[in-house]
């Protein structure tokens, strides 16, 4: 397997085998923090996916597991996924639609902090920590030009690199959006990064602003994350 190196927040990010594994600095720690474990609650399972851990001193540590960690041997607790072009935050479904891949995903999200058998935060990647109001309520508050990142599971390898365009219909509105696509995804659990870099603005009576230019790519060694974390 070709190994990938990008960097978080300036820290080493290896890709060897099937196993990812990261590493970052939280932005905000606390004082005398534990360590804690950083997990992922797919949706359809009854047991969250360890993924790495949180130091003390605010590394975090992200060992991303075999894909078989996201299924169960019983049918009704299998992970919920669908097609590929669902998983996207943004996608041009309908309208101009390219080409997506043929592969069930899934984005699973929020990515959560674990200590003694409860959650005890979140955590949210971005360049921009005002991204962090907008990710948790778009319709009442504005983006800003920057990326945010998710956590993409997909069940094989897969590449997307083509771009497509839609509209939304807001009241008497129209937004013309467009989203460019550069993606080369193992299977198993991935981390894609949306950069906002242009956006809509609409009459605040009605809705907040919108994106209107989004690149989804893979984590680059240039993308300065900040890892934020919100605590219970």
């Amino acid at each position: 397997m070709k190994q990938q190196l990008f960097t978080f927040l300036g820290l080493l990010l290896c890709i060897l085998g099937h196993t990812q594994t990261h590493t970052g600095k939280l932005e905000n720690p606390l004082k005398n923090m534990p360590e804690m474990d950083i997990v992922l609650w797919p949706m359809g399972m009854d047991s969250a996916v360890n993924i790495g851990k949180l130091t003390a001193n605010g590394t975090l540590e992200f060992n991303f597991p075999e894909k078989e960690a996201f299924q169960s041997a019983d049918a009704e607790k299998q992970m919920v996924a669908d097609d590929f072009k669902y998983a996207l935050r943004f996608n041009c479904i309908g309208q101009d639609e390219p080409e997506y891949p043929n592969v069930m995903a899934t984005s699973i999200s929020p990515i959560t902090l674990w200590h003694k058998n409860r959650y005890v935060g979140v955590l949210f990647p971005v360049t921009d920590e005002r991204l962090i109001h907008w990710m948790e309520d778009e319709a009442y508050n504005n983006p800003v030009e920057g990326t945010f990142y998710e956590m993409v599971y997909v069940a094989e390898a897969t590449t997307l690199k083509t771009e497509c365009a839609t509209t939304f219909q807001f009241s008497e509105e129209t937004v013309n959006a467009s989203y460019h696509y550069q993606l080369e995804l193992e299977a198993g659990l991935n981390v894609i990064a949306y950069t906002i870099e242009d956006i809509h603005k609409m009459n605040s009576k009605v809705t907040s602003n919108k994106p209107s230019k989004v690149v989804v790519k893979n984590v680059q060694a240039e993308d300065g994350i900040k890892w934020i974390a919100k605590y219970f």
